[in-house]
Formats: C-alpha cells, structure tokens, sequence
C-alpha cells in the first residue's frame, strides 16, 4: 500500500488515464489527483458516465489535461457548450474495441476501486463492464482498496499482482437512489410489464420507470435478466420471483445494503461488455425485451435518447446494442409509446 500522493506521483506525464464511472467515487486518489494537476501538461483523461458528478475536473481541464468521453452527462453538458470536453460518439458494446491496447484510443493508466485481497485477488465488485478490459489493456492499475466494496461472483476477479499501487480507504460507497415517480410514471410501468412476456430475457436501463419494471419483474414467470447495469429493485425480485433466474449484469446500483447483498448471494453474476453488450450473442436469447428511456420517437418508430437540438445530452450508450439484439430475438420485443412529455423506448 502507498498513499494517494505517490500513487498519482506515478502517473507519467503525456498518458491517457481512465477514471471509474457510475456509482464509484475514488475518495483518495481524485483529491490527491486534483492536488497534483498543475505538474501535468499533457494528460488525457477518459471516463463514462457518473452518478455523482466528476470532481476530477474542477482542476486543469484545458491546461493540464484535455477530456474525452462517451457519454454527455447532465452535470458536465456546460462543458460540451464551451468547447472544453470532447464526445467519442461510441456505442457501449464497442468502448473496450476503441480504448484498448491496440485500439484508437489506447489506455496507459487505469484508476479504479477494489475490494481487499483475499485468497490472491480482489474485486472489481459493483463495478465490472469494461474495468477488466482497460486493466488487461493498462500500463499501470491504481487501485483504492475499499473494505466496503463486495467480492461479487462472476469475472469480477483481479490477481493481486496486477495491481501496480493500493491505496487504503474505507469511505462508503456511492449510492444511487430511485428517482421518484409520477403518477403517469406508473401508468407506463403497467404498460411496459404487460409487454414483457413469460420466460423473457429483460434487460432495464436505471431511472424511474425501469427501476420499478425491474421491482415488479417478479409478478412475471420465468424471466432472466441479462444488463448492462441493475438497479435496487433487483433484490425485491429474486426475493418475489417463482423461480431461480439467471442474472448477469455489469454494474450495480443501489445503496449499501444493496451492495452488501450483492456480496453475499450468488445468484448475481458480474460480467464484462463483451457478454452483457454482445449483440450476436444476445439475439440468440429467445424472447429478449428491452427496456429503456428516449427523448422522442418520430412517425416510423425511430428513437432519439441523444440530442435536443444541437445540444448533446446523453451518448450512445448501450441502448443501441440492446435494440438491435431485441430485434433479432426470436420473440424479442422493441416497442415504443409515450405519454404528454415522457417517452419512453421497448
């Protein structure tokens, strides 16, 4: 173990380095990181989306470092407007293709969080998708070893070794919360259960609408869930489901005690991009129901969960691997529908 200072210390002047995403907030390492920008003059730095804002660019964007990523998120759409972040249009299931080792964009540095070692490895925990990838593809592997992140089953494994610095905390995970719903927003969740059918593969975006789908999946039969990200509600379905279902996701989002759930069972299978966003694969599933927002569909069915205007507001993302194996699912489901201001994809 060394301190956050030495570990960022590490990081050579002119790489590309990738901060976590999603709901995974590196206590340590991003202070010491913001402390130490000013001795950079050439970084790139690459990240997804986060949850809980992105403290690492509060400093030296555009002196000491430039930003790309592939998703335009609320809390950094400003910096879009000013020209000072970059947007790499990709879809999801293609990141680990475009930053990798031999790809365009190539990774020197990787951060990410990771539970204690036990037994020669620790875990990647809440948080796999495309962590495995960049830590295969990575120079250096600056790990927060977090006594509160899970050894979740599945590929969530990294041998000890290829971690090159460890830095201790024990902060509380980042949570994330359900947003509250509308009464119209369960109108749509009836609506979008009444589509999914019995023995369906299900895969759910997060928000209001599909964190309740996700609740109230069990109400269904034999339903499976293959995604790319879980929500909260997942624990209330494989305690009401008639089944054992089979669940693979990438990434976990809930709070703590859903997190140290996820430790415990199972029954919850963490995977990479290259199963979870795997279109070939995928559509081979039968009855495979996809379940995710959009900002408006025009007349033909076409979708547009990316832009308002001129104004980028999302990415890519995932939801375009999840459509095309839907459409190509034997029984696969991709519906749309809306009401008022709400639209929402199938």
């Amino acid at each position: 173990m060394v301190g956050a200072s030495e570990a960022i210390g590490a990081i050579p002047d002119g790489s590309t380095v990738v901060f976590p995403a999603g709901t995974i907030e590196l206590a340590e390492l991003v202070p010491a990181f913001q402390r130490d920008v000013d001795r950079f003059r050439d970084l790139t730095l690459l990240s997804g989306y986060s949850f809980h804002g992105y403290r690492f660019l509060e400093r030296g964007l555009g002196t000491s470092f430039r930003y790309l990523t592939w998703q335009a998120a609320p809390h950094i759409r400003h910096l879009f407007a000013e020209g000072r972040a970059s947007y790499v249009p990709i879809r999801f299931g293609h990141v680990t293709r475009v930053v990798s080792r031999t790809g365009t964009i190539r990774p020197d540095v990787v951060l990410v969080q990771v539970s204690p070692p036990r037994q020669g490895t620790v875990s990647l925990g809440i948080s796999v998708s495309v962590y495995q990838d960049f830590i295969r593809s990575a120079k250096i592997v600056i790990a927060e070893v977090n006594p509160n992140m899970p050894r979740t089953a599945g590929d969530s494994l990294v041998p000890v070794e290829r971690i090159d610095f460890g830095v201790a905390t024990d902060v509380p995970l980042g949570e994330y919360r359900t947003p509250p719903a509308s009464a119209r927003d369960a109108e749509i969740v009836d609506r979008v259960l009444d589509l999914v059918p019995d023995r369906a593969w299900v895969q759910l975006g997060v928000g209001s609408v599909p964190d309740r789908v996700l609740e109230r999946l069990g109400e269904k039969r034999g339903v499976n869930l293959l995604s790319g990200m879980l929500s909260q509600g997942l624990r209330r379905f494989l305690d009401e489901a008639r089944h054992s279902p089979k669940v693979t996701t990438g990434e976990l989002a809930g709070d703590r005690d859903f997190y140290r759930f996820c430790g415990r069972t199972r029954r919850i299978r963490m995977a990479t991009t290259a199963v979870t966003h795997n279109v070939a694969a995928l559509s081979l599933l039968p009855r495979f129901v996809s379940i995710n927002g959009t900002v408006e569909v025009d007349l033909q069915g076409q979708a547009n969960g990316e832009a308002i205007g001129s104004v980028q507001i999302s990415g890519v993302g995932g939801s375009q691997d999840y459509v095309d194996a839907a459409a190509l699912s034997p029984g696969g489901r991709r519906k749309t529908w809306w009401t008022g201001t709400t639209r929402w994809l199938v």
